[in-house]
């Protein structure tokens, strides 16, 4: 485990300490979620396919009225060729492209702060985030010529955030939707989108 990621799970356990100290009064809850979405961001020849995340929650509320909480996330984004992009740079506009595809990881700590009124959560997130960006080679081909296209792994560590709605079905399930944005430094991609999933309690 890097040091980068070592900061990271610190980050999160000091949010799980500082939420278990200020709920003493409050109803006090640990979770998880899993979402998934058709993903956002990309580059000059990449397109988003999917993304998925998932990740452990701590939580603090009085029922209705304010809300706090925290949480370690960890995501996927993959990516696919822009394959007529690709074949407009490096092939006039024809031939074939293989590869070129991509996969961004994104793990870090968040802060939630929202209201609670009945079923219906609002909140809104931010946290650090640890960024890894990796690019497929794509190749180019054209008649008998050929090009190949390769990018290096990029990494970041920048600001995560976005918002949230949380509608409450059970007493320990919901579905969730959120909007996110993210990365955007160091040559890592920016990444924007809305993801849906479900998020339970224990």
């Amino acid at each position: 485990m890097g040091p980068v990621m070592r900061r990271i799970l610190l980050l999160s356990a000091v949010l799980s300490v500082a939420l278990v100290h200020s709920a003493a009064d409050a109803q006090f809850a640990r979770g998880g979620f899993v979402m998934a979405g058709q993903g956002g961001g990309g580059t000059a020849y990449m397109q988003p396919r999917f993304n998925v995340d998932l990740g452990y929650v701590l939580e603090a509320s009085e029922g209705d009225g304010p809300y706090f909480g925290g949480r370690y996330t960890l995501g996927m984004h993959r990516f696919k060729a822009d394959q007529q992009a690709l074949r407009d740079q490096f092939a006039g506009g024809t031939g074939t492209v293989e590869g070129g595809g991509g996969t961004l990881y994104d793990t870090g700590g968040d802060v939630e702060v929202g209201f609670v009124v009945s079923v219906v959560r609002l909140y809104g997130f931010t946290g650090i985030h640890y960024y890894q960006q990796y690019h497929d080679p794509a190749t180019v081909r054209s008649g008998a010529d050929e090009v190949e296209v390769i990018s290096r792994r990029r990494e970041s560590i920048s600001n995560g955030r976005g918002v949230g709605v949380h509608l409450r079905l059970t007493d320990t399930g919901a579905v969730v939707a959120e909007w996110y944005r993210g990365g955007g430094e160091d040559g890592v991609m920016r990444l924007s989108g809305t993801r849906f999933g479900l998020r339970w309690a224990w």
